[in-house]
């Protein structure tokens, strides 16, 4: 390159089928460093598609309307009109006007200084996200350089967003990732590789220093807002969980927790104002590096413009406000219209596959959806609960199906539902699993181990050798059913009794659980005091159980931000000894902290009861 001018540089990364070219990049080592470990320069080119949409004018009047570009498998529904795509578009052979990002990085992926304004791109390449993969690993590639560095920079930010708690997770073998409400999506074959990333990274960081300058110029933009469900969990913990369960290959396990984190992930919304972004861990983001085929991109990119030419923003703030509630309206109206479209898709193909007969040439997830239309329906046509049982022999059947059929199944599946009691009592570390779905299905949505799962674990002193009892409540809607308690060696062996107990007390069952041989010890003392190396939440509910404690509640509270959590949780109780109200409150990021913390108060306060009251019953009178 006979003038090299980095700023007016750009690689346009996009699918086989793009025709809007909206975004470019470019990046290399910051300052006079020899790599990436002295941090990066880095330029996002997006196109000026203001320059050739007049404000309220008809083409933008139907891009209005229309939102964004809609892509099907066989044609695309473009928000702007034909020239306009073509003219906003950015192409390798003639110079365009841009709106450029301008970022320094350090190397553990700190923003050092950002530039934002009006840019240009002399000098530009296509690629598609496969190609931009293969050159970022062939040195004999003529951008393999710039590439590589890309690669490092997304690698780089991908790392510094997960050490801040955000939902993000790339598995490009099986295709799965997280969008940005944290949803776990599919990708398309063409996507699946590490070009797919570093798009992605590049306007994530894009989006996300824009924000953060129109916030600094207390400058009013259409921010992406975004917030978890209350009873989410923490990013942290959900994300844990999904790296686990892509190392296992687990699918089933795969498939529920997606189907959970559907179900707890809010859609984002536009606004004029800031409420962060959970999702992405952030505490403020926006939409600019699509105006081409995203309306909320081409109205902030129009005060975006205005505001680094010195003039006042094209829109007052009730416009704004009205931009973003049309959007969010138009967006989630959508929403509703395609859930109900596959809805409704998938029950009559469901109820023409239950005519057939033809069950076990059904594939699992067609297989799933007979079974479970069977289920509610009460009744099974011949020849589905013998190929659930085959299913069932073979290893197929997954959990989500298992648990249908040996909680719900009618008479039909009856037969098959002794031989699943007795499979679940071979294999009672499934158990646990089966509670869960049933509490699933008894919220509608995720299950809270704090609030939904009360399990008592405590060791019998009262028998000879080791030996632990266990019982668990399950708590919704006002109701709390509860197991038995069983005795067994260990911790572990004894939660699965009980676990298993209670699983064929909600199905109707007979109950195969089982308590281990154990000698009663000779004038054993009762004991009350709880180890002090179990954990306090543990310890208070041990308490509660061993009736030291009467009426053991947990209330939370949730203030701050969706980004910024605090939760307050109140333990209280009375003291069956002396009739003493117990209370103790706890703060935390998450509401097992928050838990921890009251229960460490509450533990000392019941422990402190108690010895007095043992204190006082060996007293003179």
């Amino acid at each position: 390159m006979a003038e090299h001018n980095p700023a007016e540089h750009g690689i346009m990364i996009d699918a086989p089928t793009t025709a809007d070219r909206d975004d470019a990049v470019w990046i290399e080592p910051l300052g006079d460093g020899p790599g990436p470990e002295t941090g990066f320069d880095v330029w996002i080119h997006i196109a000026r598609a203001a320059d050739h949409v007049r404000t309220g004018g008809p083409a933008d009047t139907e891009a209005r309307r229309r939102v964004h570009t809609r892509y099907r498998a066989d044609h695309t529904k473009h928000m702007l009109p034909a020239p306009v795509v073509e003219a906003a578009s950015l192409t390798p052979d003639r110079p365009c006007d841009t709106f450029a990002v301008h970022l320094r990085i350090d190397a553990a992926g700190r923003v050092l200084d950002a530039e934002l304004g009006p840019g240009r791109l002399t000098r530009s390449w296509t690629m598609t996200h496969a190609e931009a993969a293969t050159a970022s690993g062939d040195p004999a590639h003529p951008l393999h350089d710039t590439l590589a560095l890309a690669l490092r920079f997304a690698q780089t930010m991908l790392a510094a967003r997960r050490n801040a708690g955000a939902l993000a997770f790339y598995d490009l073998l099986s295709g799965f990732a997280t969008n940005e409400e944290g949803q776990i999506v599919r990708l398309d074959s063409a996507e699946r590789n590490s070009g797919y990333i570093i798009v992605q990274e590049f306007m994530i960081a894009a989006n996300a220093q824009i924000a953060a300058w129109a916030v600094r110029e207390d400058l009013p933009i259409l921010f992406r807002n975004h917030r978890l469900a209350a009873v989410a969990g923490d990013p942290a913990e959900l994300r844990g969980e999904l790296d686990d369960i892509a190392a296992s290959g687990d699918g089933a396990a795969f498939e529920m927790l997606r189907t959970r984190m559907k179900m707890v992930s809010r859609a984002a919304t536009y606004g004029p104002t800031v409420h962060g972004h959970h999702g992405l861990q952030l505490p403020v983001y926006t939409h600019a590096t699509s105006p081409i085929r995203r309306y909320p991109d081409l109205v902030t990119q129009r005060i975006l413009l205005a505001a680094a030419l010195g003039h006042p923003s094209p829109y007052s703030p009730e416009e704004l406000t009205a931009t973003a509630d049309h959007v969010n309206e138009h967006l989630d109206a959508e929403r509703r219209a395609k859930a109900e479209f596959f809805k409704q898709r998938a029950h009559a193909e469901t109820a023409r596959q239950m005519e057939t007969a033809d069950f076990a040439s059904l594939p699992y997830k067609q297989f799933a959806r007979v079974l479970q239309f069977a289920v509610e329906r009460g009744e099974a046509p011949a020849g589905l609960a013998d190929d659930t049982a085959r299913r069932l022999d073979a290893r197929e059947l997954q959990l989500r199906e298992f648990a249908s059929v040996y909680l719900y199944g009618g008479a039909d599946f009856q037969p098959l539902r002794e031989r699943m009691n007795r499979r679940l009592a071979r294999e009672p570390q499934q158990a646990q699993s089966v509670l869960n779905v049933y509490l699933q299905d008894r919220l509608g949505g995720p299950v809270s181990n704090e609030t939904n799962v009360r399990w008592t674990v405590e060791a019998e002193p009262a028998y000879e050798g080791p030996l632990f009892g266990a019982q668990v409540a399950l708590v919704f809607d006002e109701t709390r059913v509860e197991s038995p308690k069983r005795l067994q060696r260990n911790k572990k062996d004894a939660r699965n009794q009980a676990a298993l107990a209670l699983a064929a007390q909600l199905a109707g069952l007979p109950d195969l659980s089982s308590d281990a041989a154990a000698k009663p010890r000779a004038d054993a003392p009762r004991k009350l005091l709880v180890d002090a190396a179990v954990n306090p939440a543990e310890a208070v509910q041990i308490y509660a159980a061993r009736g030291v404690v009467d009426g053991l509640s947990w209330d939370f509270e949730v203030d701050g931000p969706s980004h910024e959590r605090v939760f307050t949780c109140r333990g209280e109780g009375l003291l069956r000894s002396t009739g003493e109200h117990v209370a103790a409150e706890g703060r935390g990021p998450t509401k097992q902290a928050a838990k921890t913390a009251a229960s460490l108060e509450l533990r000392v306060v019941i422990e402190a009861g108690l010895a007095l009251g043992e204190t006082g019953s060996r007293s003179p009178a």
